[in-house]
Order: C-alpha cells, then sequence, then structure tokens
C-alpha cells in the first residue's frame, strides 16, 4: 500500500502492469511455448557496476556475482490460481535451455507484447489517496518529476506467499 502525504504539481504518477492480462492476452502458439520455460532474474544490485548494462544474458563467460534462482516464466497465482507472465523490462534476464539468440528474441517479443497502454493502470497522486495492489501479479514504476519538489508516501507491505 501506498499512501501520498506530498505530492510534485506535475509527474510523479505510479503505473501497474497487469501481468495476468498481459498473460491471457499472448497468442496461443505464445502460450505453449512458454508453459514450462524457466527463466533467471539477474539481481542488478549485485551486479559489476563498471559492465555494460545488459537486458539478456548473452555472454555466459562473464562471470556472476551472485547466485541465481531460476522460477518459472508463467507463474501461478497462489490465490487466484491465474497465470501471470512473471517478467519485467529492465533487469537482465537467461530463460533455462535456450541458445542465448533464442532466448534473447523471445524475452524482446514479450518485453513488446507486455508495452501497450491496455495493460497499465495510471493513478495521478492527491494527498490522501491510498492505493495498494497485489505485488505478485503486478509491475509497477513511478514516473519522474521535478527533483525541486517532494512525493512524500508513506508504505506498508504486508506479507504473501511464496513467490512461486
Amino acid at each position: 500500500m501506498l499512501y501520498a502525504l506530498e505530492v510534485p504539481s506535475q509527474g510523479g504518477d505510479t503505473y501497474w502492469l497487469n501481468l495476468n492480462l498481459a498473460y491471457e492476452t499472448l497468442d496461443e502458439a505464445t502460450k505453449r511455448r512458454i508453459a514450462d520455460l524457466q527463466l533467471i532474474t539477474y539481481n542488478p544490485f549485485l551486479r559489476d557496476r563498471s559492465a555494460s548494462k545488459t537486458k539478456y544474458r548473452l555472454d555466459r563467460n562473464i562471470p556472476l556475482i551472485s547466485p541465481v534462482f531460476p522460477h518459472p516464466l508463467v507463474r501461478i497465482h497462489p490465490e487466484s490460481g491465474k497465470k501471470i507472465l512473471y517478467l519485467d523490462y529492465a533487469t537482465e534476464v537467461e530463460v533455462v535451455g535456450l541458445e542465448p539468440e533464442e532466448g534473447a528474441e523471445l524475452i524482446e517479443q514479450l518485453r513488446q507484447h507486455l508495452n501497450q497502454p491496455q495493460f497499465y493502470y495510471q493513478h495521478k497522486w492527491s494527498v490522501g489517496d491510498i492505493v495498494y495492489w497485489d505485488n505478485q501479479a503486478t509491475l509497477h514504476y513511478r514516473q519522474a518529476f521535478d527533483a525541486n519538489e517532494r512525493r512524500v508516501m508513506k508504505r506498508v507491505s504486508l506479507a504473501g506467499s511464496r513467490p512461486f
């Protein structure tokens, strides 16, 4: 949950992406193709900061700084049972078992699919607003705003189920 205490005069909106709707609108061939795939999402905070940023791990010769944990590319929500396309935009990833070029092409196709307005909710904040969301089934990000203004929120996070 976020509770708005101060909001900038312009910008600072929050966008949420419905990952279930993104999955449901995939064509059937793509759903079959990704049904059992595992994805490794690399932690951007555990990277060599001097290395160039990539969105797909093409060079497997670069040593890893952190452990890796594969997870399903298609996740089943633990409460609703709905399928979720469990992927974000900018974090470096790798599809387990696919050649790097094939995996990179698939991920780029899925990320292009995610980038459609019908999957988003945009919230323009007013002081006093409270918004809550299911972090297991959405992505979210904040729009930029003037650095001379403030955006002050209180955040409450509730414990949930295992991520997959």
